[in-house]
């Protein structure tokens, strides 16, 4: 499905695109740009050149003095004028190609000047002979047709202390939103901008509603015949966002403009869109015919979302309605591929056909839970999930979701939060309750350690559970063996670089358990160590597996709550034979947190060590009010991280 992507955004040295709106335009399939004024409704504003008042980021190279927007709702056509000053080589390097993304199968694309100004005065640098338009379907890697174009001024002299100001209009929206409207106005930015404008406007007769978040700001409203609402915000600092910020907090201010009141009017619209009247071919429905005569409904339901998982591989041909719209299930059978929405659909159409109730469920991978907050439009979600009800037991299932294994309750989905059911009875978001088959990796190294110049042999044993089964599965399927036991060794080679792999990998799946266990072989030379402060010879035992869920953020002191990788539970074994007797101490350290739980339990014998690590997330975050205690606790963790063996 297309992703969500607020009013418009900025990348390094030029604007993209993506208005949702109001009724689609009549454009051709292939528009090409056209160089002309603005139209007569739109009323441009200047900047101002001498005297700009905000202190540029001490490492920008570029500095914006005014971002406009215009939006005409009724004519679905929207007006952009961007004004920018380069502050070093690399602002010229980077934005002094113009970069315009549209969707020629229902907009068009006008240009209506890009002046340089150097000095008093500026030259016109709008010239055809130099633009150029490409078709470079930039989410090809994600296996994604989108069928955007991109027009490209290349301009001529440009240079440090330059001032570009280019303006241009999209007219024409996506026309599967049936003319309805929705779009989003920033009012803040990642870098200083002198002004950003926005102003809307849209007949009396039609009901828009606004919701802003994380800001204050009106606009200034004027209503006559029609209703103009402006944002105009001047010497606006930068945004600074802190890091490792969860999924679902988006902090960075925006207002929400929608022609949707309840996400009932939006459950309308898609269930219009999912709508299946084909007739399903012979092939498929001797395939329905198979898994019904399976022994449970259980057994039925999994038959079929192994089917529509493994079999139909995941390309997405999202041009025009087909962003938002499911291709034919019978097509989408036929040819053996789809996107979500696609392949969400025809297993919906499965069960359905087994005598079963399911529904496809619109989600939003990225503001999650977070969207309960959100006015809702149309176009507020990116993926597209599907949910099973049979005796008595409602399963939340992705069909998308590669690999997976296990009983339908075992099945692991991300914590989405809310969803939409695209169901006749459907009159708000739905809750996603935490799905089942969470992770679970235990990793049992087993050390034999000999004399100060003898080789060590080390056996791993690592069994993955849930999710983290899923994962393994999905990297040796689709990774090289040979290459995947090169980064192996390359792993333990960071710690021991004498070591090299005895023996191939050895793989087990149990696909009725849904774990998945590898079994790897080493030799290491020059395990033992030899300090040059000392002298004296040194064998560690460090859990790098860990390492990653011990890690600290930049932003320490913060003010927006700090992510958590969740959900992880680790279990590290280490079982040490030694080469004699040795006299060690057996340790028990135990850390609790509302985020996490660890344990490290060391004891021996004689000749045996064996270090025991559990780590496992509790939380997705941690609030902003309690991130030095949790902090205080993960340094904690990591002093405990680590054995060494001295030789006597």
């Amino acid at each position: 499905m297309a992703k969500l992507i607020v009013s418009f955004f900025l990348r390094a040295g030029f604007l993209a695109v993506l208005v949702a709106g109001a009724k689609a335009a009549d454009v051709a399939s292939e528009s090409k740009p056209v160089i002309a004024p603005p139209t007569s409704w739109v009323t441009p504003h200047f900047f101002d050149r001498q005297s700009p008042t905000l202190e540029p980021d001490a490492n920008a190279d570029q500095h914006w003095l005014l971002l406009e927007r215009q939006i005409n709702v009724s004519s679905n056509e929207t007006f952009y004028h961007c004004v920018r000053q380069f502050l070093t080589v690399a602002g010229v390097q980077n934005g002094s190609n113009l970069k315009i993304d549209y969707n020629p199968g229902y907009q068009s694309l006008v240009l209506h000047w890009a002046r340089l100004w150097r000095g008093a005065g500026y030259t016109n640098r709008l010239d055809a002979d130099k633009l150029r338009v490409m078709r470079q379907e930039r989410d090809l890697e994600q296996d994604v047709l989108n069928g955007e174009q991109t027009a490209v001024l290349v301009m001529d002299d440009v240079r440090v202390g330059d001032i570009v100001d280019y303006a241009y209009s999209i007219k024409g929206a996506n026309p599967v939103f049936n003319g309805r409207f929705s779009t989003g106005v920033s009012v803040q930015l990642a870098e200083p901008a002198e002004r950003l404008l926005t102003r809307v406007f849209w007949p009396a007769s039609r009901r828009l509603y606004t919701l802003p978040h994380g800001c204050s700001v009106q606009p200034v409203v004027t209503k006559k015949d029609s209703v103009e609402c402006v944002w105009d915000l001047r010497q606006m600092p930068g945004f600074h966002q802190e890091d490792s910020l969860p999924v679902w907090c988006d902090p960075q201010p925006w207002v929400q403009i929608s022609e949707f009141k309840t996400w009932t009017e939006v459950n309308q619209w898609a269930l219009a869109l999912f709508q299946n009247h084909a007739a399903l071919s012979p092939e498929l429905a001797q395939r329905i015919a198979e898994w019904k005569r399976l022994d449970s409904p259980e057994l039925q339901v999994l038959s079929a979302l192994r089917f529509v998982q493994d079999e139909v591989r995941y390309f997405g041909i999202e041009i025009g309605v087909g962003t938002e719209k499911p291709a034919d299930p019978a097509t989408v059978f036929a040819r053996r591929y789809g996107d979500c929405k696609d392949k969400a659909l025809l297993f919906v159409t499965l069960v359905r056909s087994l005598g079963l109730e399911a529904c496809p469920v619109l989600v939003n991978t990225e503001v999650r839970r977070a969207i309960a907050d959100w006015q809702p439009f149309a176009d507020a979600f990116d993926h597209c999930i599907a949910v099973v009800q049979f005796g008595g037991q409602v399963y939340w299932l992705d069909p998308t979701a590669g690999y997976q294994r296990g009983p339908l309750a075992a099945h692991y989905l991300p914590d989405y939060g809310y969803g939409l059911v695209i169901s006749p009875r459907t009159t708000a978001l739905s809750p996603i309750p935490q799905a089942t088959g969470l992770p679970q990796t235990t990793t049992t190294e087993y050390f034999t350690l000999g004399g100060k110049a003898d080789a060590a042999n080390l056996k791993v044993v690592t069994v993955a559970d849930g999710r983290d089964a899923d994962d393994l599965r999905a990297t040796f399927a689709g990774t090289k063996r040979s290459d995947i036991e090169k980064n192996y060794t390359h792993f333990y080679a960071e710690q021991y670089p004498g070591v090299q792999m005895a023996a191939p990998l050895e793989i087990v799946d149990d696909g009725a358990l849904n774990r998945f266990q590898i079994t790897e072989y080493y030799t290491i030379d020059h395990a033992w160590v030899r300090s040059d402060k000392d002298g004296r010879y040194r064998c560690e035992f460090y859990p790098y597996c860990l390492t990653a869920l011990t890690q600290k953020p930049v932003d320490t002191q913060r003010q927006l709550p700090l992510a958590v990788a969740f959900p992880q539970h680790r279990i590290l074994r280490t079982d040490i034979t030694l080469p004699e007797a040795w006299s060690l101490a057996d340790e028990n350290k135990i850390v609790e947190d509302p985020a996490f739980s660890f344990r490290k339990q060391a004891s021996h014998t004689s000749t045996r060590l064996v270090v025991e690590y559990e780590f496992q997330s509790l939380a997705d975050a941690v609030p902003a009010e309690r991130t030095g205690e949790y902090l205080q606790r993960l340094e904690t963790v990591s002093k405990s991280l680590g054995n060494t063996l001295v030789w006597k």
